[in-house]
């Protein structure tokens, strides 16, 4: 998977996204990509993980066995596999050798790419990354991927599926705050999960959203059929034999079924959050204007109630003027 976001002009939307890291399936429809072979790799190894990097990259390459190899074997548990090894993880250092090393089946956009079915992935050196990269989430998610793919073996699933399973095996929940999600619920311009099952959008922000729904119909599929994690969820398609046979025996319907109920839900849950995250910014800008009022009005009120006494105090009966005591 990858990072949706443009190297230019990072919206607001994007920059949400910036932490939410996406696993490219379109590299499983590329061409077997090429490992590195010449003298200008090195490679570290710890057991079965193993990462290549030119020099430049020792310091990324290093940090990313570490982070493989602490991190594998708990995502391998999540997927009831015994083992994530073989992995092995090529370090990019150029976004042409990103490209070579995919040939071509990913988007220039993204940071991470995965083969599940080799036990390859494909990470950008943070060195070419224009914005703030989460290194350990990007290959946590790619990671996901790997043993996704192993436990489907060859069972196909909607793209919008395995993303959305990666994403919450490296605990991306932030993307559920992302504003382009509420705003797109309130405008009616979700994509229907239909049109997230071979391909993404090819734009940052079109994907980030995408990105976005497809996490919440992975948890939205987990809360109805009572299955509390995503890789159990993942066993249970490949025990049923087909992503359409698990709807059907764990859900109890059919994939435009199911896609009905999970738009209703974006719908009800995220199209009222946009509009209650204004309504409290404009309640909370009323609140703060009501109290300086108030507070303007109740100094206006004593400096007046102290007018009057110094007034009162300046007459005595029968009229006559006097100073007031506290002069005297």
């Amino acid at each position: 998977m990858m990072l949706p976001i443009a190297r230019r002009n990072v919206t607001r939307a994007a920059a949400v996204a910036l932490l939410l890291l996406v696993a490219g399936l379109a590299c499983r429809a590329a061409e077997t990509p090429a490992d590195p072979t010449d003298d200008g790799w090195t490679e570290v190894a710890d057991g079965g993980t193993v990462v290549a990097f030119r020099d430049d990259d020792a310091r990324a390459g290093r940090l990313m066995l570490e982070i493989a190899t602490s991190r594998a074997p708990g995502i391998a548990a999540g997927m009831s596999l015994a083992t994530l090894e073989p992995v092995r993880i090529i370090v990019a250092p150029s976004h042409e050798e990103f490209e070579a090393h995919t040939t071509g089946g990913a988007s220039d956009w993204w940071v991470g790419c995965a083969f599940p079915e080799r036990g390859l992935v494909i990470m950008k050196s943070p060195r070419i990354v224009d914005y703030p990269l989460q290194m350990e989430d990007v290959l946590v998610h790619e990671l996901a991927h790997v043993a996704a793919g192993r436990v489907l073996e060859d069972v196909w699933v909607p793209r919008w599926f395995h993303e959305g399973v990666a994403m919450a095996v490296a605990g991306e929940w932030r993307l559920s705050e992302s504003p382009s999600l509420a705003a797109a619920a309130a405008r009616g311009t979700l994509y229907t999960l239909s049109s997230l099952e071979r391909a993404f959008p090819g734009d940052a922000n079109g994907a980030a959203l995408a990105y976005a729904e497809s996490f919440h119909a992975v948890q939205f599929l987990m809360a109805e059929t009572g299955i509390p994690r995503p890789g159990e969820l993942v066993r249970a398609v490949r025990e049923a034999g087909g992503f359409d046979a698990a709807l059907e025996t764990l859900y109890g319907g059919d994939r435009s079924g199911f896609e009905a109920a999970a738009l209703g839900h974006f719908d009800q849950s995220f199209s009222w959050a946009l509009i209650l995250t204004r309504w409290n910014l404009i309640f909370a800008f009323a609140t703060v204007l009501f109290l300086v009022a108030v507070v303007v009005r109740v100094r206006r009120a004593r400096r007046q109630m102290r007018e009057w006494a110094t007034e009162e105090a300046g007459y005595r009966p029968g009229g006559k003027r006097t100073r007031p005591s506290s002069w005297e």
